[in-house]
Order: C-alpha cells, then sequence, then structure tokens
C-alpha cells in the first residue's frame, strides 16, 4: 500500500516536471553577457527584435553627432534612431532603423561607407550601418557606452560601464583584446590619428591611455583638478596626436602632454563644454566652445580667445527672435565638432542641430528634431 502511494507520488512529479520544462528558462537571464558576440545570423530571436523596431523610429532627444571623414555628411544620433543629412544643405538622406531602445553613440567608419552605432538598455547592441541605404549589416552583441574605428577601419574599441574597454574585429565583431586598469566607468573611447594608442575617459578622476597593439596600459593622467566628484570626463586626441583635450560637464577643456601629462592650457570655466566630438579645428591651431548662445574660438597654444561667432544676431538670415525659440529648449548645447573641412562648426543640443560658418560666423543652418 505504502509502496505503490509512493509509486503514485513519484509518477505526479515526474509528470509536473515534464509539463513545466518547456516553459522554463535553460539561458542566461536578461542582460547577462558572458559569451557576448553572437553572430545575429544564428540568432532567431534577431530578426524578430528588428522587425518589432521597424517603423517604430521617431526623432527625439538628440545624443551623438558626427561628420563623415570628408565632410559631406552629418549623422545625428537621437531616440532609438540615426538620421543622415547632407552636410552643406541639411537636407535628410537616408534613416538607419532597427535599435529598440536608446543610441547613444554614432560613429562613421574612416572609408566613409558605413557607420556604427551603439544601443542601450534593452537593445545591448553596437551595429553597423551602410550609410547610403541605412540597411543593418550587421550587430554585435555588446553592451557599451562609445564606439570608436582604428584609422585603418579594421577595429572596433567600446567602452563599457563595468571599467573594461573591448577590441572588436569590424568585420566579424569578434573579441580581439580587453583592456583593463581604467578606475571607472569607460564612457568615452578614442583612437590616436596614428592608431597606436587608444585613450579612454569617463566617471572619476583619471584618462588612461593604452597600447592599441598589446592592450597595456601605457599612463594615465590625474584631471580630477577640473572634475568635481559626480562628473564625468571626456576625451580627444589633437590632430597631430601629441595633446589630449579633457573636457568634462563642469565648463572646463584641458590640454595635455600626451607623453608626459603636463597640462600646457586650460580654456576658461565661463565656456560651456563639448562632449563625445573633438573640438579642434583640423589644422590643430584652434579649439572650438560655446559662449552662452555663441561659439567661441580659441588658440590652442596660448589660450587666447580669437574671436567668437555671434552672426545670427543682426544680420544672419536665420532671424534671433526664431534662433531664440530653439535655444530655449536646448540649454548649454553639448555637442560640437568642426568639419573637415574647417569651414563649418556644427552644434547640437536637445533637439536641434545648428551648421555654423567659421568665416562669417552666420547660422546657416537649423535642423529641428
Amino acid at each position: 500500500m505504502v509502496h505503490s502511494l509512493i509509486k503514485k507520488k513519484m509518477f505526479s512529479i515526474l509528470t509536473a516536471l515534464f509539463i513545466a520544462l518547456p516553459f522554463m528558462s535553460c539561458g542566461l537571464p536578461p542582460g547577462s553577457y558572458e559569451d557576448p558576440l553572437h553572430d545575429p545570423q544564428q540568432e532567431p530571436q534577431q530578426e524578430h527584435l528588428l522587425d518589432e523596431a521597424k517603423g517604430n523610429t521617431k526623432k527625439d532627444r538628440i545624443s551623438d553627432i558626427a561628420y563623415s571623414p570628408d565632410g559631406t555628411m552629418l549623422a545625428v544620433a537621437a531616440g532609438n534612431g540615426i538620421w543622415l543629412y547632407d552636410a552643406q544643405t541639411g537636407q535628410e538622406l537616408v534613416q538607419c532603423i532597427g535599435h529598440i531602445d536608446q543610441v547613444v553613440n554614432v560613429a562613421f567608419r574612416p572609408d566613409g561607407k558605413t557607420i556604427a552605432s551603439v544601443g542601450i538598455g534593452y537593445d545591448g547592441t553596437i551595429r553597423i550601418w551602410d550609410v547610403h541605404t541605412g540597411k543593418n549589416l550587421r550587430t554585435f552583441r555588446y553592451q557599451v557606452w562609445d564606439v570608436a574605428f582604428s584609422p585603418d577601419g579594421k577595429t572596433i574599441t567600446g567602452g563599457s560601464h563595468d571599467k573594461y574597454l573591448y577590441l572588436l574585429d569590424a568585420d566579424t565583431g569578434k573579441l580581439l583584446r580587453t583592456l583593463s586598469e581604467h578606475t571607472g566607468p569607460v564612457l568615452n573611447v578614442v583612437f590616436s590619428p596614428d592608431g597606436k594608442t587608444i585613450a579612454g575617459a569617463g566617471h572619476g578622476e583619471t584618462v588612461s591611455l593604452w597600447d592599441a597593439n598589446t592592450g597595456k596600459l601605457l599612463r594615465t593622467f590625474t584631471v580630477g583638478t577640473h572634475t568635481p566628484k559626480g562628473f564625468y570626463n571626456f576625451v580627444t586626441f589633437s590632430p597631430d596626436g601629441r595633446m589630449i583635450a579633457s573636457m568634462n560637464n563642469h565648463r572646463t577643456i584641458c590640454l595635455w602632454d600626451v607623453n608626459t601629462g603636463k597640462r600646457l592650457q586650460t580654456i576658461p570655466k565661463s565656456m560651456i563644454p563639448v562632449r563625445k566630438n573633438s573640438p579642434f579645428s583640423p589644422d590643430g591651431k584652434m579649439i572650438a566652445t560655446r559662449i552662452a548662445l555663441d561659439i567661441g574660438l580659441w588658440d590652442v597654444k596660448t589660450g587666447k580667445h580669437i574671436r567668437t561667432l555671434t552672426g545670427y544676431r543682426e544680420k544672419n538670415p536665420l532671424r534671433r527672435d526664431r534662433f531664440r525659440r530653439y535655444i530655449s529648449d536646448d540649454p548649454g548645447l553639448p555637442f560640437l565638432a568642426f568639419n573637415p573641412d574647417g569651414k563649418t562648426i556644427v552644434t547640437a543640443g536637445r533637439h536641434t542641430v545648428h551648421l555654423w560658418d567659421v568665416n562669417t560666423g552666420y547660422l546657416r543652418k537649423l535642423i529641428s528634431f
């Protein structure tokens, strides 16, 4: 009798497990990246995620801007999409649709044919896009905050919130090397112009430099003297690779000697900072910053103010009152970059992109998001 009851109980347990098994998760929990590099062609869910995103991209708060290497196109990341514009006319050329969460970074490959973008949150991917068609060519499932191409276009580096940098093959997404020893989350990464060094920065008081070939940590700059607690740094190389500009969200830009770590210049605190993009002119002689509603140009060697672009005020075809209407929604305008031809500066805030003529100071074009 007892034996019969035990057999019935065991049968009931096995039956319950058999029924429940198909509904149990056998993989890693959401957000786990034990194996962060996957081939999207081998993931049936990837097609579903892309379909889910189609038609669901809308212009939202701007999170990054980037010029193409030849200066003819401008990429704007906003919401969960990327928009490409003609850099001269401001005409929209193509949309890149596929991310299912916020896009925080966009970077052109040096040949100008593709761009890489970073989606955070539920998306957790680096995506490669054709700039002419907007087609998503490749997807690397990697949770990073910022990406940069090497000058030869063969490698992508991505900075993560877990204090690491990842070097990936730009064509396959294969993990080549992991760089460590930074003191905090890496929110900004950049290659030196010769491709031999990688710089990383983020929360914390340091900027780290690594050897791109060996992954060895070369040196660390302490920039905490101009970075209050809780603020973060962004970093970029000068065009000749001899200097680093560190920028933070406390309105300060400092120039450092790459080899010695010595501070060379400090742009006054009254300047509104730039983020992610290089403030250097292509010839390396000037740095551009925001001064209230204007653009300030500064001499790199002396740190002296050269001139202020204020042409939008009286004579500019885009009238001041109209400009103020947009500027009120874009305090800070944190994104700024020179066109590679040196003739135009682009600035962007939350919902507007501005194209400035460097010589006349005119605000030539305004794109609203």
